[in-house]
């Protein structure tokens, strides 16, 4: 990297050049607490890595230092926060914009539980999607195994690195004083601007190979290269440097042919003294001349036989969209690699699959990524037959893509083969397979038919029970989905037990203020509700709030749902002042946290206008009712099932108040969309 500002950390401290590069950014009160432990995590995952960052998190890199130092990197790596989403910070404001319009992959970790509904603002993360370090469901694929696979499929490995290197046609060793650095990018992508320069790498220090000693490293590096290129400015003739003392005797010493570029005008003579025997500079502004010595440099040098085939084009367009021994051009990447996938080639397809997905060197797109996951899994069965392992893993993509596009039908289907595919292949209590039947149940909730979401939850929570045991926090955590399912058929008593015991099981494995612990709290203080226990329901609710103030903070959107619930509690018994007080405060709050258009927000909006018809308030009703309706047609739309009910409660709203023609008219109206 160019400046001392990034500081980096390896496995075992060694050097980070020739490895996969990865920018950890984050609010600066998140540090301490997730840096070692991400980059552990990661290094766990995948060893061959280097983690830049800056030491101080609210440091401002200057927009040079970002297009030289950070465009180069592979992926950004941003811990999520309820801090991080709320309040200013570069991480989000500065480095996530940056890296989602670079091409960037950004890969969001949750270190937070709770903070969904922000971090799917359209103004924060939207749909892009998240690992989550904190989540309890045993169902789903662990966190650490959903980290190694995405790292696999972003960063490249060794083996592939060398897959890579084997497919250029020849190297140029590239010499030039780091201040220079922008200009050396400048010349690298003057030299691969001609078709014919695309599969030429180039060496420099940063693509060095790590664990050697540095003039090692340089020595190898010349012996492979073709062509010994200088950068030259007056940096290299200013003061004594490396360029000057090194990098260009072993070069002249080997006999290699030597292109001098001038990128900044030199004083010749200088430079013959300290560079004895340097040739006659090239203009780096004539591009033409460049290339043309270029070529006729290296003209001996064949091309590869396979120059065109589908995976040469991939492995050439690999090293494009990481910067391998090239620089970065993901356009050129991008095209490469298409082309690869539509010539047939399975790891081009599974490529594209993921680099729709996740954002990297294209726009996030999720029906492209669902366009080559359909590919991949037709190429699979086609050349792998239905039953194997392969056919497993892009059925499991395919399904996950389906899911992205909001298609749960047709990803129910394939999850349905997924899950019977893997019972046959891994067995049913292996992880893998826990996590298909969790998708299974899922998609069932997603399509409204709990009663199979419950079969399969109950039978999840059989297993678990089985092979984990009743108190493993695993276990509970699938019980209480298992409450959630109950209710959610309207079976409020056998819910309610479930909920009672996975509350207790909780307080003692885990303790009483553990964010899953005030989870099954809080779920319980519903099932009384539901049951029309509401002493019980209050009692349990106030302990839930202050709880979950102590815990997660007054502003945590669980906390603000358990404050709605409590202020629910409160109308329920007839305590209707105290109700409003809370639901005003609930209201002004998720304005802040979720902003005013947040579905969550609307409906505490509601709920407010609620509490003053119940005290009699009808205008202030009427007046929240109007703001309500106006911004549920805006963010719902005015044919929305929510947004009709709100109509409706506009025009009992204006009966409450005399006005029977305006309720009338708005009656008619609910009535006519309705019907439509």
């Amino acid at each position: 990297m160019s400046n001392e500002y990034l500081k980096c950390k390896t496995l075992g401290g060694g050097s980070p050049n020739g490895k996969p590069r990865v920018f950890f950014t984050c609010h600066p009160a998140d540090f301490e607490s997730s840096f070692e432990k991400i980059c552990a995590d990661i290094f766990d995952a995948q060893n061959n890595c280097a983690i830049f960052y800056t030491p101080d998190m609210e440091y401002c890199i200057p927009q040079e230092d970002m297009e030289l130092d950070i465009a180069a990197m592979n992926l950004v790596v941003i811990p999520v926060s309820l801090k991080l989403l709320l309040e200013p910070n570069r991480a989000m404001d500065v480095d996530f914009p940056f890296a989602r319009d670079h091409g960037i992959t950004v890969l969001p970790i949750m270190i937070e539980s709770g903070v969904d509904s922000v971090y799917a603002r359209a103004d924060k993360f939207g749909r892009r999607q998240y690992l989550d370090s904190v989540t309890t469901d045993p169902t789903a694929v662990p966190y650490t195994e959903k980290l190694k696979k995405f790292l696999h499929s972003v960063l490249v490995d060794d083996e592939t690195a060398q897959r890579i290197r084997r497919a250029f046609d020849a190297y140029i060793f590239l010499s030039y004083r780091k201040k220079d650095r922008k200009l050396a990018n400048e010349l690298m992508r003057l030299i691969h601007k001609d078709p014919l320069c695309r599969d030429i790498a180039i060496w420099y220090d940063e693509y060095l190979v790590p664990s050697e000693e540095f003039d090692e490293n340089i020595r190898k590096a010349l012996k492979k290269s073709e062509l010994f290129a200088l950068l030259v400015t007056p940096n290299l003739i200013n003061e004594e440097n490396y360029v000057c003392t090194h990098e260009y005797p072993q070069a002249r010493g080997s006999g290699k042919p030597i292109l001098p570029v001038e990128a900044e005008k030199t004083d010749r003579k200088e430079l013959e003294k300290q560079f004895e025997g340097i040739p006659k500079c090239i203009d780096a502004k004539d591009g033409d001349i460049v290339t043309k010595v270029l070529l006729e440099t290296i003209k001996k040098i064949e091309t590869a036989e396979n120059a065109n085939e589908p995976e040469h084009n991939f492995l050439i367009g690999l090293a494009y969209l990481d910067g391998i021994d090239v620089e970065v051009n993901r356009e050129r990447a991008v095209r490469l690699i298409t082309s690869a996938a539509e010539a047939g080639l399975m790891e081009a397809m599974e490529k594209l699959y993921d680099m729709y997905k996740d954002g990297t060197g294209v726009e996030l797109d999720y029906r492209k990524s669902l366009y080559w996951a359909k590919k991949n899994a037709e190429r699979c069965e086609n050349d792998y037959g239905e039953k194997d392992e392969h056919t497993l893993a892009a059925l499991h993509h395919l399904a996950f893509a389906y899911c992205n596009n909001g298609q749960y039908r047709d990803a129910l289907e394939i999850n349905e083969k997924a899950y019977e595919l893997s019972c046959r292949l891994l067995g049913e209590e292996h992880p893998d397979t826990l996590a298909f039947l969790n998708n299974l149940a899922y998609e069932y909730g997603e399509l409204g038919e709990y009663q199979t979401a419950l079969e399969l939850k109950k039978k999840a929570y059989e297993l678990c029970s089985k092979v984990l045991g009743e108190e493993h926090p695993n276990t509970l955590a699938v019980l209480s989905n298992l409450a959630v399912e109950y209710s959610k058929l309207g079976k409020h008593q056998q819910a309610l037990e479930l909920a009672k015991k996975a509350y207790e099981l909780r307080c003692k494995v885990l303790g009483e203020e553990h964010p899953d612990t005030l989870i099954s709290l809080s779920n319980l203080a519903n099932e009384y509700s539901e049951l029309g226990e509401h002493q019980q329901t209050l009692e349990s609710a106030k302990k839930a709030y202050e709880l979950c103030s102590k815990v997660l903070g007054k502003e945590h959107p669980d906390t603000l749902t358990v404050l709605s619930n409590l202020a629910v509690e409160y109308s329920e018994l007839g305590e209707h002042q105290q109700a409003l007080e809370l639901k005003k405060k609930v209201y002004e709050l998720r304005c802040r946290v979720l902003g005013e258009e947040h579905p969550n927000t609307l409906t505490s909006l509601n709920n407010l206008s609620g509490e003053y018809s119940e005290l009699g308030e009808y205008q202030k009703a009427l007046e929240l009712t109007k703001k309500a309706y106006e911004l549920y047609c805006k963010v719902l739309g005015k044919e929305h099932p929510d947004t009709l009910t709100l109509l409706s409660n506009l025009a009992v709203k204006y009966s409450k108040l005399g006005e029977h023609q305006q309720a009338l008219e708005l009656k008619k109206k609910a009535y006519e969309l309705c019907s439509k």
